[in-house]
């Protein structure tokens, strides 16, 4: 038996259906969710309990953390080891072709799970996201992908459209999958929660695994289970470091329901200002200040770094339209814009930025 049997059938069900059904169909699908979120989790519980030989559709689980050699020929031998071959060939592509004739001739649909897409992404593989495609087009509507990264793809990249359609943003658990985590939890430490704490940890977490986890490590250890401090405590410190380190965007924090998350409301990481709705000259504004933290950027510099272009003075960009702009940008980027803390304004010279006030 094993740990995947634990897990009750109904888990993170509607991601599994809606992976499912795309698959059943042909389609492909990306698993997009930010760290901590429960990806490969998904993923082996998809390839264990759904994707076992005899299953429609057949599921197989491609863990691209194993990518030894970064070349397109390692990604294929990896995928093709996966599928049950490990032969040593010369034509990586060709032998990976002929292992996917195989399996296509004793059922389809085909989905090949690829966790951690994100370390193809990383390394520029252009001739991996050709093949790719490649691949399906041979076998449309047969072979799909899953996979999972912590951002979508680039829209540019030749395989992204094959995903528009299926794209799923994996956030918090569900009230039963939260539940039976805790249970599972507090049994292989011996512990003992009633349902009031259950309740507690699944508050305080906002239900997002890594979260979840983090929590009861801390209360386990005998962290009380009050926000303050549990956000002091180290298992949750740690949770939250590597969570903010992908810098996510608000607009992604929303879409993976994680806007009113307890401890990520409390715990902004410095910086993490959501610039998707700037204009270009807030923007140059906005890089120019967080490159001069601390000094005093002088509005003749402001004025020269977000208006570049020649004789602006006698084009009168002066002081008012400098204010202007940086009263607009303090709307999208300050707390509470009539009281700024991030952009403070000294009289006669031009602004200071303090970054510790972005925390």
């Amino acid at each position: 038996m094993s740990a995947w049997d634990e897990y009750p059938q109904d888990y993170r069900l509607s991601q599994v259906q809606a992976i499912l059904s795309a698959v059943q169909a042909g389609e492909s699908a990306a698993l997009v969710g930010l760290s901590g979120s429960g990806k490969s989790n998904l993923l082996g519980y998809l390839a264990h309990r759904w994707g076992q030989a005899g299953s429609r559709p057949r599921l197989v689980l491609v863990d691209c953390n194993r990518l030894a050699d970064a070349s397109a020929e390692g990604f294929f031998r990896l995928v093709r080891a996966a599928l049950g071959d490990q032969s040593t060939v010369v034509d990586e592509l060709g032998a990976l072709e002929a292992a996917l004739d195989r399996q296509l001739a004793k059922a389809s649909p085909l989905g090949l799970l690829l966790d951690r897409f994100d370390a193809l992404a990383d390394r520029k593989a252009p001739a991996i996201y050709s093949n790719l495609r490649a691949l399906r087009d041979t076998h449309k509507y047969e072979l799909a992908y899953v996979i999972a990264t912590r951002h979508p793809l680039d829209p540019h990249n030749e395989l992204a459209e094959l995903f528009f359609a299926h794209t799923i943003w994996l956030g918090p658990l569900n009230e039963s999958d939260i539940v039976w985590n805790v249970q599972r939890y507090a049994a292989r430490k011996a512990l003992t929660w009633d349902s009031s704490v259950t309740l507690q940890i699944a508050a305080l977490s906002g239900g997002y695994p890594a979260f979840l986890r983090a929590v009861c490590e801390a209360h386990a250890l005998g962290c009380p289970l009050r926000p303050a401090d549990l956000r002091q405590h180290p298992a949750v410190q740690r949770r939250l470091d590597e969570f903010w380190a992908d810098q996510p965007q608000a607009a992604t924090l929303r879409l993976c329901g994680l806007n009113d998350n307890p401890l990520l409301s409390a715990s902004r990481a410095p910086g993490q200002i959501d610039t998707t709705q700037l204009t270009a000259k807030e923007h140059a504004l906005w890089e120019y200040m967080k490159a001069h933290p601390g000094q005093v950027c002088e509005k003749d510099d402001l004025i020269r770094a977000v208006w570049p272009e020649d004789r602006i003075f006698e084009r009168g960009i002066r002081d008012d339209s400098l204010a202007q702009l940086v009263r607009r940008l303090r709307e999208k980027v300050e707390p509470d814009p009539s009281n700024p803390r991030l952009i403070q304004t000294v009289a006669g010279r031009g602004y200071r930025f303090f970054p510790e006030n972005t925390s």
